[in-house]
């Protein structure tokens, strides 16, 4: 197996990864919003190894983009939204740093949460032809 082989299976591995993080953090960020529970600790780590584990996911898939052969690059819609996606959770994370309540705060994830949600399914689409 090629380097770049293993790197579009970490990179196809991680997407599972991915979504299990937002959509867990999609749940506990409506459930702070609507019961208003304090915002504390474990949702600033959510939020950190959310980000980090989509840093990674940017930095294998900049890798793959580059790597590939020009020919079976996908479009950029894919990379784009990917960026965006990562973008989204980055600048929910920000938003409920700098927030004084702690239903604010879960507010800005959970819209981060679904933003970027969204985009990873549309760019999933935009490589694939399909969401699975």
């Amino acid at each position: 197996m090629t380097g770049l082989e293993i790197l579009i299976k970490a990179h196809a591995g991680l997407r599972w990864v991915v979504l299990a993080l937002i959509i867990v953090g999609i749940a506990r960020a409506a459930w702070g919003w609507l019961g208003s529970p304090s915002y504390g600790k474990f949702d600033r780590v959510w939020g950190a190894v959310s980000s980090g584990v989509i840093d990674l996911q940017i930095l294998l898939g900049v890798l793959i983009f580059f790597l590939i052969d020009t020919a079976l690059r996908p479009s950029w819609w894919h990379p784009a939204l990917m960026l965006l996606a990562a973008v989204s959770v980055h600048g929910g994370a920000i938003v409920a740093r700098r927030a004084t309540e702690d239903r604010r705060k879960h507010y800005a994830h959970l819209l981060a949460y679904l933003v970027s949600l969204l985009l990873i399914l549309l760019g999933v689409y935009a490589v694939r032809g399909s969401l699975f």
